[in-house]
């Protein structure tokens, strides 16, 4: 289980698919601009026929991504793949329209742009290092003089003043976007993390381990199910206060922590109850990993002003497929395994069995 959760914004799928909408409409912006200008600009009819047909290709690209399957499944590499495509599309279009002198060298802040908000520093300074030597490219026009000039200290400088703008633009977006995704991410976590513990709360365990559940019908594998109860928390509040029952929370919570691998995800069910599945485990390997982890409470010292408080909780378990098919059903059979082991003296590891029904 891992201890340490970040989210990253353009990774969740939710927003990808929001995205991609607007970026939808970013390509079609894109198109009616180069379409406006090949109708009030100054363009031979050579190069018109030349975009115009690069137009039309653009045109029926940008409506297969958007209105058949290709974001059935959202994914980042899409938004990459459509960014690429939007540079590859402008460059032809400038290069037909002017060169480095075209009213529409601009148009590259608008894949920069969608790349600053969804893919990341990375791939926006790919582009944007693409873009400069394009920009680089055209420039030289392949002629020695134009390169000359080019590189001497005044073609330098008007080329870094012109490219200058994209690169702050790039700068200033990639930044933002960190921003913003710094406060996704804690907003993220305290909706999703126990304040206490620091272990998932019960409404995202029941989203993951649900996931984790799917994947594990499809390809044939186990799944166990421990629900976990603390033995001793109200008297620790009644003797001790509350402040010693939350101490007593947090130590059960970190020792699960150190027996469960990180592929397992545990959670606090609500109050005293924790609740705990184990990924890709067989029936004998789940009870192996609760008495691991009733070993762990005995060996765990807790002193709250100098008395000793003694970490014990009962658990239950329950096995996919052996008994139960569906999360429901695993949680409600590992509630009952985990009575009967309060009931047969605490401190104990049930396994579900139909007997306790």
């Amino acid at each position: 289980m891992k201890k340490n959760i970040y989210y990253k914004l353009s990774s969740e799928p939710l927003i990808i698919n929001s995205f991609r909408r607007t970026l939808g409409e970013i390509e079609w912006l894109l198109l009616v601009l180069i379409l406006f200008y090949l109708v009030v600009g100054k363009i031979e009819n050579v190069e018109k026929q030349l975009v115009i047909f690069a137009s039309c290709l653009y045109a029926v690209g940008v409506a297969s991504f958007q209105y058949w399957d290709f974001f059935k499944e959202a994914k980042q590499w899409k938004i990459a793949f459509q960014s690429w495509v939007m540079i590859i599309f402008i460059s032809w279009v400038i290069w037909y329209t002017g060169k480095l002198q075209s009213p529409l060298f601009n148009l590259y802040l608008l894949p920069v742009l969608a790349s600053a908000i969804t893919l990341g520093k990375l791939v926006t300074l790919l582009q944007v290092g693409l873009i400069f030597s394009i920009f680089l490219y055209l420039g030289s026009n392949f002629h020695q003089n134009h390169m000359d000039a080019l590189f001497s200290m005044a073609g330098s400088s008007d080329v870094l003043m012109l490219f200058f703008p994209m690169l702050l633009v790039a700068y200033i977006s990639t930044m933002l976007t960190s921003d913003i995704q710094t406060g996704f991410n804690s907003l993220k976590c305290e909706s999703e993390i126990d304040d206490l513990t620091k272990l998932f709360n019960y409404r995202t365990f029941k989203s993951v381990s649900q996931k984790l559940l799917n994947q594990a019908k499809r390809h044939n594998r186990k799944v166990s199910v421990l629900m976990i109860d603390a033995d001793n928390l109200k008297t620790t509040n009644d003797y001790f206060g509350h402040e010693a029952g939350n101490l007593l929370l947090v130590n059960i919570a970190q020792c699960l922590i150190s027996v469960l691998r990180d592929g397992d995800i545990a959670a606090r069910f609500g109050g005293d109850e924790f609740v705990v599945l184990l990924t890709d485990c067989k029936q004998n390997d789940s009870a192996q990993v609760a008495q691991r982890i009733i070993e762990e409470f005995h060996n765990t010292q807790i002193r709250y002003h100098g008395e000793n408080i003694k970490l014990s909780a009962s658990i239950g378990i329950a096995n996919f497929p052996e008994h139960g098919d569906t999360l429901d059903v695993l949680l409600a059979k590992s509630d009952k395994a985990m009575y009967a082991s309060k009931h047969q003296g605490r401190c104990l590891a049930t396994v579900y069995s139909t007997k306790l029904d």
